[in-house]
């Protein structure tokens, strides 16, 4: 029996998938080939509008895939920044970082890259054990403030002091310390900090050629008799490193006899560390001379602070200085079985 309804035209035949669409997807979805990708999602798209052929979504996906994958590229080639303790600003790519990053230093790693060029990519760096040879030893890190993008110089200044003043946490017997070996830093570019990069990895390295053994030298490595005797001398140490920028203290006497306060304060400190400490019987004579040294030196610090004009500034601070020395140091760390060569800086003044 004939059917009451009209009998419908057959379905048009599909227009068929263009082929360089579905190119497009794989090569979006092959992280090695995201340029090729944006190139045929734009060959496809343009063939797809002449034709009438299937494929769009496979383009335009193909297309942002790629240039997300692009992107990242172009960051990892750009991101980051290599600097040294002297400021220079020299371009590294240091990559993103873990959950923020790519490649992720840590306090205690020891890195190695190519020809032992702390200026290669960071993507060619390794993590290899200190007790081999390697480019570099991280001796610390910390973040930036999540704000906006603070600049370079801003950057570069904070970076400097911060690992500055870590270096001595890490590396504590500063007398042991090579002196062909410097401070660098990896931190963020404008580039990098988009992706969330606020990271900054202080190093220790060289000029020219490798290093060989760790420098750390702190809680996980020295006796609680060795850290209790540097984190005292330290302290005094740390403030002393902050002199003020003018040569003179006339150039600016207000500033040096902050600095003044700053090293009484921490003349103070290193005496109560040394003498909370319980010492062993061969280095408590040694460490009761250098209290002793602490005791005479201090007034004079403290005079120094308070001084109304350069001349009288210099009084007290020359007498100070000449009251300073390392027989006692040299003893008590003889004692302790730390560094008894004077760094050459210390043996001049």
């Amino acid at each position: 029996m004939d059917s009451p309804y009209p009998v419908p035209p057959p379905a048009p035949p599909r227009p068929p998938l263009d082929k360089i669409a579905v190119a497009a997807l794989v090569a979006g979805l092959l992280c090695g080939l995201p340029v090729v990708g944006v190139v045929l999602g734009a060959v496809a798209l343009s063939r797809i509008k002449r034709t009438g052929d299937r494929g769009k979504g496979f383009a335009v996906t193909g297309l942002v895939l790629s240039a997300l994958g692009t992107l990242y590229l172009a960051v990892m080639a750009a991101g980051g920044a290599f600097q040294s303790d002297k400021g220079a600003e020299d371009a590294l790519p240091v990559g993103l970082r873990d959950g923020d990053s790519a490649f992720s230093l840590h306090k205690g790693d020891c890195v190695d890259t190519p020809h032992d060029d702390l200026e290669d990519r960071i993507a060619n760096m390794a993590t290899v054990p200190c007790a081999r040879t390697h480019t570099a030893e991280v001796f610390g890190v910390f973040e930036l403030p999540d704000d906006g993008y603070p600049g370079d110089d801003s950057i570069s200044r904070t970076a400097e002091s911060r690992c500055w003043k870590l270096t001595s946490a890490y590396a504590m017997d500063t007398w042991a310390f090579p002196k062909d070996v410097e401070v660098y830093y990896f931190a963020p570019s404008s580039e990098s900090w988009v992706w969330g990069d606020r990271e900054v990895s202080c190093m220790f390295g060289k000029d020219e050629g490798p290093l060989k053994g760790s420098l750390r030298q702190d809680e996980t490595t020295l006796d609680e008799h060795q850290v209790a005797y540097l984190k005292a001398v330290n302290t005094f140490d740390d403030a002393k490193a902050e002199a003020p920028e003018a040569e003179y203290v006339e150039d600016d006497l207000d500033a040096y006899k902050q600095w003044a306060e700053d090293v009484t304060a921490a003349l103070d400190e290193e005496a109560r560390i040394l003498r909370a400490h319980e010492w062993p019987a061969a280095v408590k004579q040694h460490v009761a001379a250098i209290d002793a040294e602490i005791a005479a030196a201090r007034p004079l610090w403290a005079k120094a602070a308070k001084a109304e004009d350069a001349d009288t500034y210099y009084d007290h601070y020359e007498a100070a200085e000449d009251l300073s020395g390392d027989e006692a140091a040299v003893k008590a760390r003889a004692a302790l079985d730390l560094a008894t060569s004077v760094p050459a800086a210390d043996a001049e003044a």
